[in-house]
């Protein structure tokens, strides 16, 4: 008797861990080769943009605590990230002229920039198994008075695109906030407020570096 519980017993612990491993490892783990993988196309649009779009590495994390906080489940948590990395690579269809002029676009031009987000999407589209998060990537920009019923997700990854352009450009997440207005997901403007106190954004960023010297 105390034979056939012992084997029941490893039986038991070997289903449980083939489990875990099943059902939380091996997830947790072709995510992450996702992300290291997808992580080449930013590094992609940040070179040929001069640094001016991508900069996936600085966001992801701080989208990720942002949406942990807000109680988002793992599964729209890790959509989200894969989308951080997959927002901007509707970039390689818009002109080089355009992604890098040192005086502001005109209006033909920022409607062509503006292109990305579906360009973006359409790729997403294409990379199987990622159908899923190109619903995200096309509504990275949205705005919060025109689309409040847009997925919580969106509206995360919309602010913290658009917070982490004005910090590069000098500006403070506290003036980023005051500005935020209708813009963004109110919810989402005080938990980023929360966590730029306890973590202040400027610390992290990278030095702005031109193409040249990426290479």
């Amino acid at each position: 008797m105390s034979s056939a519980w012992l084997t029941l017993t490893i039986v038991a612990l070997c289903m449980g861990a083939l489990g875990y491993y099943a059902f939380v490892v091996l997830p947790n783990q072709l995510h992450r080769w996702r992300c290291q993988s997808l992580r080449a196309f930013a590094r992609a649009v940040e070179l040929r943009t001069q640094g001016r779009f991508g900069s996936a590495d600085l966001l992801a994390p701080l989208v990720n605590e942002v949406a942990l906080r807000m109680g988002l489940p793992l599964q729209e948590r890790r959509r989200l990230e894969l989308a951080v990395y997959l927002r901007d690579i509707g970039m390689v269809g818009i002109p080089y002229a355009v992604l890098n002029k040192p005086t502001p676009l005109t209006p033909i031009e920022q409607l062509t920039l503006d292109r990305h987000a579906e360009l973006s999407a359409s790729i997403a589209e294409q990379i199987p198994g990622l159908w899923q998060v190109a619903p995200l990537v096309r509504l990275h920009h949205v705005v919060y008075a025109e689309q409040p019923e847009a997925p919580l997700a969106a509206h995360i990854l919309s602010a913290l695109d658009n917070l982490l352009v004005c910090v590069q450009r000098g500006y403070t997440p506290e003036q980023w906030c005051e500005e935020a207005g209708a813009r963004y997901h109110p919810q989402v403007v005080a938990t980023v407020r929360a966590v730029c106190r306890e973590r202040p954004l400027a610390e992290s960023l990278p030095l702005h570096r031109s193409a040249a010297l990426w290479l």
